[in-house]
């Protein structure tokens, strides 16, 4: 590999990142990872404006993280490859290694259950 595609493999690695530093994009996928959705379900869910859930989706479908799938009128969003919880998950693990208080590590392993596959 020459530096150049080095260099784009960590471009594209740290982009990935960026697409979930934003927790609504996160509870996006955690939802779409097991089901599909349209924007309307996804913005009850999770209590997020539709034009904001539309933004994310949009972001997350540049990137190759959400697929589409129309059935008439509507379209239905879910994850294009279910392998972008494993990373979500080590991120659960990693944060629960600094973590002390009982009802936090509670918190997180429900969390891991929600990405859980």
């Amino acid at each position: 590999m020459n530096r150049e595609e080095f260099n784009s493999v960590f471009k594209s690695i740290s982009n990935f990142f960026s697409l979930l530093s934003n927790p609504d994009r996160v509870k996006i996928l955690g939802l779409l990872i097991k089901q599909e959705f349209d924007v309307h379900d996804i913005q009850e869910k999770l209590n997020i404006s539709q034009s904001r859930v539309s933004q994310h989706l949009k972001l997350l479908k540049l990137n190759n993280l959400v697929e589409e799938r129309r059935e008439g009128k509507h379209v239905y969003y879910h994850v294009k490859d279910p392998n972008v919880s494993k990373v979500i998950e080590s991120a659960i693990q990693f944060h629960m290694l600094a973590i002390t208080d009982p009802q936090a590590i509670n918190s997180l392993n429900e969390l891991f259950t929600l990405w859980h596959i």
